[in-house]
């Protein structure tokens, strides 16, 4: 009797474990199909984003209105090379020490507008800043270790 309560239990653990993978892969999946539905929206809004910048660009082109021109300098984004510079200070560190640098200007679902997007490596970390396009305000950063 005591061998076939074993086997029982073995066949038990082993259905239980069985079912933990089945979940977990479902669950995996799941995640996936959140993000892709996530990246297909960021994607959408940057397509009707640009759209209805270049609509209100071809409206401005039209116009000889100088306040729409003054309006649309102060709308203006900082280069790339500005926002690193914003990054690098708020860290003290220079622009030799950093590896793997990218700088993006995507749309964030996180903060419902697009922001720069800086990342790189020093050291043994991964640095991570997002910054408002328009005043370089820096928004949100994170450091992982690499």
């Amino acid at each position: 009797m005591p061998e076939k309560n074993k086997n029982i239990l073995i066949i038990a653990l082993a259905l239980i474990i069985i079912i933990l993978v089945i979940g977990v892969i479902i669950l995996v999946f799941q995640n996936i199909r959140t993000e892709d539905k996530l990246d297909y929206l960021e994607d959408r809004y940057e397509y009707l984003n640009d759209n209805n910048n270049n609509n209100q660009n071809n409206e401005d082109n039209n116009s000889l209105d100088s306040s729409n021109n003054s309006s649309n300098n102060a709308n203006q984004n900082i280069s790339q090379d500005e926002a690193l510079d914003i990054v690098l200070k708020d860290l003290k560190v220079a622009k030799n020490d950093i590896r793997d640098l990218d700088i993006e200007l995507d749309y964030e679902a996180k903060y419902q507008k697009k922001v720069y997007e800086v990342s790189f490596e020093y050291k043994y970390y991964e640095y991570e800043y997002y910054l408002e396009p328009t005043t370089g305000k820096i928004l949100d950063s994170f450091k992982s270790l690499n």
